[in-house]
């Protein structure tokens, strides 16, 4: 498994081609990830939204976004990234079902909430940590590579 993180404009966002290789996340500088993904081009490729949670921006939003964007693009993998990244992560991961989500951590109690309807197929929610990438039973290593703002992560 590998998977490649961009940063990018808003401008490179909607000319990226990510037909060829393995999966793509981006973030921008300039701009909201997710409304970017839902209006690009879906014959570009897959490409999945790489979000930065917190304060202003909790998990359960974020679950709401990915939820709502995986009917207009098309992608199978978001990272979360931010402030207790792997905790956050279960949130989203979590609310990506049709199911009642009970949930109580250090991040958010969450009981009898929905987040419908699910994705219509299955979207892995990985978390970004000191370096590397996490899903909860694998975990891919970041190495920067020649391409200016792009990390790709491995398998170890």
């Amino acid at each position: 498994m590998e998977m490649t993180h961009v940063v990018l404009s808003l401008a490179d966002l909607v000319r990226l081609d990510t037909r060829s290789g393995g999966p793509v996340v981006a973030s921008l500088v300039d701009g909201d990830v997710v409304v970017a993904l839902g209006a690009r081009d879906r014959s570009l490729g897959p490409l999945g939204p790489w979000l930065s949670v917190g304060p202003d921006y909790p998990a359960s939003m974020a679950a709401r976004d990915v939820a709502t964007l995986s009917w207009i693009a098309d992608f199978d993998h978001v990272v979360i990234a931010g402030e207790r990244a792997s905790e956050q992560a279960t949130v989203v991961r979590a609310m990506l079902t049709d199911d009642e989500v009970n949930l109580a951590s250090d991040v958010l109690n969450l009981r009898g909430a929905y987040n419908r309807p699910a994705p219509p197929r299955p979207i892995t929610v990985w978390y970004a940590l000191d370096g590397h990438l996490g899903d909860g039973s694998v975990v891919l290593y970041g190495a920067p590579v020649d391409a200016p703002d792009t990390t790709r992560f491995y398998r170890d």
